[in-house]
């Protein structure tokens, strides 16, 4: 009879233990639930930048491929220079090369 007593006051001790390692513990269930969602948002963010790494990778080998090209391409449309003499004819939006 003292056997099955001390039995169930180490069950009961247990489960006690359990509930307060899962609620009120430093690292309890909210937390976790917490940084498994911050650590998903954070893999998105990775695999977003990878993609962004590679696209630049893309244009600066396109650069390095045709730089004089690419040097006028940015002198004529970002600082918008043109050469003496040059006409310019402003085309509609929907004949845009550009993305």
């Amino acid at each position: 009879m003292l056997i099955r007593r001390i039995a169930q006051g180490f069950l009961v001790l247990a489960v006690v233990n359990t509930f307060a390692n899962l609620f009120l513990s430093d690292l309890n269930l909210y937390r976790v639930i917490k940084l498994r969602a911050a650590t998903e948002r954070m893999e998105n963010l990775i695999k977003a930048e990878e993609k962004r790494n590679r696209d630049l990778r893309k244009v600066y080998g396109k650069i390095r491929e045709n730089p004089r090209f690419y040097r006028e391409k940015f002198i004529r449309e970002y600082l918008l220079m043109f050469r003496e003499g040059e006409r310019v004819i402003p085309l509609p939006e929907e004949l845009w090369y550009r993305k």
